[in-house]
């Protein structure tokens, strides 16, 4: 980036000493078209060349030259439309979405500007059919279901190589550290490891071979805070500082206002912004008097008893208050539900946190505050306060009521569709709802640590030949080169989507404009052409429409119209600025506690032995842990919490677990246990 001194990267020794034996040969391989295999024919013609010649055959006996490909012209153009067409093989990618249990949720973009390019460009597409997530599964279950029917994808898209590692040594994935050295120069100029450390070792497996790299990099993570390692002079475009806990309930702005007449709708919200000049005061925000956990818990039982009242419906269904499951696993409930009520810091949930007062690593689901939370969820489900039925249904059954409006009190990663509600002829929408009380650090701290990826590309020998290889790799270095990274949140410029005035970019639909400047979650027009931006809620982790695609960021990179465009206020932007983070002295960095690395579970896959031994079986543990809440009684409460922890101290969440985790987390974080207060 111009504002920042240019770094000499060492990417990694391995990859260096292979870039010094081919520097001199990295131009034999245009486009690359491959012999036929049984994936699919290749049918187009040989890129076209130059005939002309020198009319002095005998001086100037030499051919023209063959134009350049694509890969060799990517920092040269200022669009992606000015690459040529590839003429060489097509292939057609099944991908894995290996991350979290999966997602019902299959987002279709009618107008795509984006999978046209890339196949254009690349010769690529992603196989929107055939790929697949874990389908509500642990990531060991469904790799245990692959295995059995050798039925592998061609790419896996994978948070965490631990679960991999097995794969890995019996062969099944390449061994990617020359291919990324030879076809992929942009992953050490836009992910250099002097800069995030972090993403050696997400790309590597650093307990089998220590420097191969398996994994392709794709997302960097929180996107101001990497932007701004890179480009120190980097200002936000706005103060996305998030609160201390785990953030928002969403609520139902007819039913809110039913309940409290002076608590605002979302448009009114929308209008304050503009009427402020993009700014909100604490009154604003916390314009709903609920300042405890009792607060809130009898807030929904008043929602129960107005829809009760009111006998409200959706389309002929019942409205319910909220619900206990949401057909994955418990993520949503146990941590962004609970985390939020009970005030817990940010960036905890209910496997493994740091103990203030023991200095040690212990399990949240054995503690006595932990299982108390769960018994009041046990207790609203017998209410009906969260829908018995939730317990039972499936993702896709999740979706379809969250969709209808028939959830009052959704949360956090749970969001209604916006467009869908106002395609439907929705008379309200959905707000951020807070509790006005201060987040707990008596416990426990909220770990801020490095900036790394969020996922890496792990690439199948049987499914993706040899010789096919450099093209893959070429297609995802594409995918995070600056030119492809504008490719997919401004759309290439034939697709129309933006004009240059003045120098800048200027999207010419103000629906696409309020997407992907002011993140406008009711128009559609993002997944509507597919374009990048994740600071619009969703519930999936890589991209809009499916089949999801790898890109530079999570979230808007350094070259989305969210981070250059010249803005005015727009009420599309109030949604993300109604936040108490935002307030002067309440953003999270303000109360952070900084770690080399956290006491999220994940942080000691691959190290902690004892760690990967119980994650294995979390499957049985997440199904256990659902089933407290559909408990009868008090007395089958406990009998089911009994059954619960007995079976995770079987599956390795015992002392011995605990102790080595604590070992870790002290030896690793050696340098920064000082910041603990």
């Amino acid at each position: 980036m111009k504002n920042r001194k240019k770094k000499t990267i060492s990417f990694l020794l391995a990859t260096m000493m292979v870039v010094t034996l081919i520097a001199g040969c990295s131009g034999n391989n245009n486009n690359e078209p491959a012999a036929n295999t049984d994936k699919e024919t290749n049918t187009n013609t040989p890129a076209a060349t130059n005939t002309e010649t020198s009319t002095d055959t005998t001086e100037n006996n030499t051919a023209a030259e063959t134009p350049k490909p694509y890969y060799e012209l990517l920092d040269t153009v200022s669009d992606s439309s000015e690459l040529p067409d590839w003429t060489g093989k097509q292939l057609t990618l099944k991908a894995w979405y290996a991350h979290g249990s999966g997602d019902a949720k299959r987002p279709v973009a009618d107008k795509d500007v984006v999978t046209p390019e890339i196949k254009r460009v690349t010769g690529v597409t992603i196989d929107k059919d055939g790929s697949f997530d874990n389908g509500g599964q642990d990531v060991k279950v469904k790799m245990g279901l692959l295995n059995a029917s050798n039925d592998w994808p061609d790419i896996a898209f994978v948070s965490d190589m631990g679960p991999f590692q097995d794969l890995i040594k019996a062969g099944k994935v390449y061994d990617l550290t020359d291919a990324i050295a030879q076809y992929a120069p942009h992953v050490a100029k836009r992910m250099p490891i002097d800069v995030f450390p972090l993403i050696e070792e997400q790309i590597t497996a650093k307990y089998l071979d220590g420097k191969k790299i398996w994994g392709f990099p794709t997302m960097v993570g929180n996107p101001d805070g990497s932007i701004k390692q890179l480009n120190p002079d980097f200002v936000p475009p706005s103060s996305l500082n998030g609160a201390l806990g785990y953030n928002w309930f969403w609520v139902r702005d007819d039913i809110l206002k039913q309940l409290y007449p002076n608590a605002k709708t979302q448009d009114e919200i929308d209008a304050l912004y503009l009427k402020n000049g993009g700014k909100f005061t604490k009154e604003d925000i916390f314009d709903v008097p609920i300042k405890s956990t009792d607060d809130m818990i009898k807030f929904l039982y008043d929602v129960q008893a107005l829809i009760k009242s009111k006998d409200l419906k959706e389309n002929g269904k019942p409205v319910q208050v909220t619900y206990g499951f949401g057909g994955g696993d418990n993520w949503s409930l146990m941590t962004q539900f609970f985390n939020n009520l009970y005030r817990i810091p940010a960036n905890n949930n209910y496997f493994t946190y740091y103990d203030k007062e023991t200095k040690t690593i212990k399990y949240a689901f054995q503690q006595d505050w932990f299982k108390s939370g769960i018994a009041e969820f046990n207790k609203l489900v017998r209410d009906k306060v969260m829908d018995p039925n939730s317990l039972l249904e499936n993702n896709a059954a999740h979706l379809e009521k969250l969709n209808n409006g028939q959830y009052a009190v959704p949360y956090m990663y749970d969001t209604p569709d916006a467009a869908v509600l106002k395609s439907a002829g929705k008379p309200y929408r959905y707000r951020k709802l807070w509790i006005d009380a201060p987040v707990d650090f008596s416990r426990t701290i909220m770990p801020y640590g490095q900036n790394g990826i969020n996922f890496s590309i792990l690439v199948f020998k049987d499914k993706v030949s040899e010789e096919d290889l450099p093209q893959v790799i070429r297609f995802l270095d594409y995918m995070i080169s600056e030119t492809g990274e504008k490719m997919y949140e401004w759309g290439p410029k034939s697709a129309g989507l933006f004009e240059e005035k003045d120098g800048k970019r200027v999207f010419v639909n103000k629906d696409v404009e309020d997407a992907m400047v002011y993140t406008n979650q009711s128009n559609g027009a993002q997944l509507s052409y597919n374009l990048f931006n994740t600071r619009i809620g969703t519930t999936d982790g890589y991209g809009f429409a499916w089949p999801y695609y790898p890109s530079y960021m999570w979230g808007a990179g350094p070259l989305a119209p969210y981070n250059t465009y010249t803005r005015t206020p727009s009420a599309a932007d109030a949604l993300t600025f109604f936040d108490p983070g935002n307030l002067e002295g309440q953003a999270q960095s303000n109360f952070a506690t900084y770690m080399n690395k956290g006491h999220e579970i994940w942080n000691f896959f691959g190290s902690v032995p004892e760690a990967d031994a119980f994650w294995k079986n979390r499957d049985a543990f997440e199904k256990a842990l659902t089933k407290t809440l559909a408990a009868k009684d008090d007395g089958q409460f406990e009998t089911m919490w009994k059954n619960f922890q007995a079976l995770a101290v079987q599956q390795g969440a015992d002392d011995k677990s605990l102790e080595a985790m604590t070992k870790y987390f002290n030896d690793v974080n050696k340098d920064y246990l000082a910041n603990i207060k």
